[in-house]
């Protein structure tokens, strides 16, 4: 991998981002939620999903979720990730990203606010590395004369706060059966970030050319604004668009720390310290979205593109069976993990209510050998209306 490609993955890795779901009946559709009416999550996934379709609708709804999400491109198991799997793997650089997301949100008519929580590790590092640090750790360094180790890794670790507030109203758009739009004004809040970043070579003996930088913060501040359309186009199909990021600027204020390695043993030792501003915004992204729903069956069918500037179309399909005398529904969905550049597969199943609502999803890419699986997630939601 050349230099440009390792910026590239560099920028990426200091961008706050909102991944698959924070709640689990998307989790279970792979994502595919764009083109649905989420109640109080539409703050999340689309805020023209806050206008209520129909009268008599509950005023009042809560709803809080929680999802996690690990995977890597080594393909070893992630439950037995380690530097020496990821050195016996094929993949070089070997890269890894943990997210945590969580949301507590309420909703009143077609007004919406809450919290969302965001917790994301990413690693993208080089054999050589991974061997040079385990070298450092056990002395070898020294007994290797004249060794030379291509040094590339940028880990990154942050936690984002995002307060969200929203507001949907229908349209009078006649040619449809509904439609409505929505904005989201989103005002993040940084308290972690943390990322080392290493390059060069080190060439056991002779003190080569290495730029090892570690940066960390405590405060990072931005605004975001999103805008979306949803509308009935029959009674069997719903289509909804999000422009997500449609403005962005994240800026965290961090300490940068520079080191020089020991040309002998590889020991670090700091040569500067400087203040600096690490702009981070959210990526620019399009979202379409489609749910068909026949008049005759309680089969839903969920789909969705994301269009990222730079990135490669992502694309979620999920599917929804309901059993309205029992209150539940079973779910299942797929969508292509770009950590692992697997197909991931996600289950779920949830019970509801007019009054409550509870659901569970899982995702993984192996069934039945969960242990074998190179990606693991799972989520817990649950709503109130009143």
């Amino acid at each position: 991998m050349n230099w440009k490609q390792w910026t590239g993955i560099f920028l990426l890795s200091t961008m706050p981002s909102l991944a698959l779901a924070q709640d689990a009946r998307s989790f279970a559709i792979g994502g595919a939620a764009v083109g649905g009416f989420n109640g109080p999550f539409s703050i999340y996934w689309n805020p023209a999903g806050l206008t209520p379709m129909t009268s008599g609708t509950s005023p009042w709804s809560f709803s809080t979720g929680y999802s996690a999400l690990n995977s890597s491109n080594s393909g070893s198991p992630i439950l037995r990730f380690n530097s020496s799997a990821a050195l016996a793997s094929g993949q070089d650089p070997v890269s890894q990203r943990l997210e945590d997301l969580g949301l507590v949100a309420v909703q009143y008519l077609s007004y919406g606010g809450g919290v969302l929580y965001d917790h994301t590790q990413d690693s993208v590092e080089s054999h050589d590395a991974y061997q040079f640090f385990a070298d450092q750790q056990s002395g070898a360094i020294t007994l290797s004369s004249g060794t030379t180790y291509n040094l590339n890794e940028q880990q990154t670790t942050q936690d984002v706060e995002t307060l969200i507030l929203s507001y949907s109203t229908q349209l009078p758009l006649t040619s449809f059966k509904f439609v409505s739009a929505g904005f989201s004004l989103k005002y993040h809040y940084g308290t972690q970030f943390s990322q080392t970043a290493l390059s060069g070579s080190f060439i056991q003996g002779s003190g080569g050319p290495v730029t090892y930088t570690k940066t960390t913060s405590t405060s990072g501040l931005g605004l975001s604004t999103d805008a979306g359309l949803l509308a009935k186009v029959t009674d069997g199909l719903q289509v909804g668009v999000l422009f997500q990021n449609l403005t962005s600027s994240f800026n965290w204020t961090a300490q940068q720390q520079s080191y020089a390695l020991d040309p002998s043993t590889g020991a670090e030792a700091v040569t500067a310290t400087q203040s600096v501003t690490i702009s981070a915004p959210f990526p620019y992204t399009v979202k379409v979205g489609i749910l068909a729903a026949p008049s005759d069956s309680d089969t839903f069918v969920d789909a969705e593109a994301d269009f990222a500037k730079g990135q490669p179309t992502r694309w979620k399909v999920g599917i929804e069976r309901f059993y309205p005398a029992n209150n539940l529904v079973v779910r299942l969905g797929t969508f292509a993990d770009p950590v692992s550049g697997d197909q991931l597969w996600a289950i779920g199943a949830g019970f509801a209510t007019n009054q409550f609502s509870l659901n569970g999803a899982f995702i993984t890419r192996s069934l039945p050998n969960l242990e074998d699986s190179v990606a693991l997630g799972g989520a817990l939601d649950a709503t109130v209306r009143f």
